[in-house]
């Protein structure tokens, strides 16, 4: 039973890696890119990407699709004018705010990339240091917490302690901002559905103050942290002044998309050029399917509980 335990987590990647294959070699992305994904747009996710495989990426993608910002799809969305949104355009953005972003921008530059990154302001202006990322600590069981049990059940963390920062600095983030896009992710990256209605206005609004603060510029797009929201965040982000909000939600963006739910295409940090193949193709949303659906119901059975005490 061990060692069938074991050999699970090793196979699972070759197997992915198998069927992504398959499906690239198949045509499938070229398919979905002439047909279904011709006039629409397509966002993709990265996080902390590793510099050779995220130019791996772009030299791939640079010669199929258009890659726009953000800003131009939201005006789009806002106006209903799509004609300025050219064929097979690709928006690229990046959740929390890693300082390994900045190794990026000659990549940003040489292939014509605005990319967004959504910033946790407080823990740019703060040590830098995501919680999620605590050494020591799975942040899976963190993520059904609200703010205050997962701040105890991190001061009882033995190992979580970092070295240095995971975060851009502040400086980092002027530095960036002849060349990014920034958005609000939060003040610290919290799952908002299970914040008081007090604390997710903050987070959402004060974020957004933040951000504009270190860039000297409007901060105008939002991201959820974890993809994870409500009818409430919906409503905060646009009460909040906000033009666009990106959720984790799978699919592509055409005129009729609501600007405050934009979906992706795409998790790509560790993918191969295979698997981000297959994820243009629909593999992500076939792949996410089940987990999503058993993370939602765990987040609203959890929400439900706080919600009646």
């Amino acid at each position: 039973m061990s060692a069938r335990r074991e050999l699970g987590p090793r196979l699972r990647p070759v197997i992915r890696e198998i069927a992504a294959a398959t499906i690239r070699g198949a045509g499938l992305e070229a398919l979905a890119r002439r047909t279904y994904a011709r006039g629409r747009v397509g966002i993709l996710v990265y996080h902390d990407p590793p510099l050779d495989r995220f130019e791996a990426h772009l030299r791939f993608l640079s010669t199929r699709y258009r890659f726009v910002g953000l800003a131009q799809l939201a005006a789009a969305l806002a106006t209903g004018e799509w004609s300025s949104i050219p064929a097979n355009a690709l928006v690229i953005t990046f959740d929390d705010g890693h300082r390994s972003n900045s190794a990026l921008r000659p990549l940003f530059e040489r292939f014509g990339v605005q990319p967004t990154i959504y910033l946790c302001s407080r823990i740019v202006r703060g040590n830098g240091r995501f919680w999620f990322r605590l050494p020591g600590v799975d942040p899976e069981p963190l993520k059904l917490m609200s703010p205050s049990e997962r701040e105890r059940a991190l001061a009882r963390n033995k190992g979580g302690e970092a070295n240095g920062r995971d975060a851009l600095t502040a400086g980092e983030v002027r530095q960036l901002a002849a060349a990014v896009e920034f958005g609000s992710h939060t003040l610290s990256h919290p799952i908002l559905p299970l914040c008081t209605a007090d604390e997710a206005r903050e987070e959402i609004v004060e974020s957004r103050a933040d951000v504009a603060e270190l860039t000297g510029r409007p901060c105008l797009h939002f991201s959820f942290p974890n993809g994870d929201y409500t009818d409430r965040e919906l409503r905060l982000v646009r009460e909040a002044g906000y033009v666009s909000s990106r959720t984790a939600d799978i699919g592509w963006n055409g005129p009729g998309t609501d600007p405050f739910r934009l979906k992706i295409v795409s998790l790509a940090d560790e993918a191969s050029v295979n698997v981000l193949a297959a994820h243009l193709a629909g593999f992500l949303a076939v792949r996410r399917l089940v987990p999503g659906l058993i993370h939602r119901r765990r987040l609203a059975a959890r929400a439900g509980k706080m919600a009646a005490r």
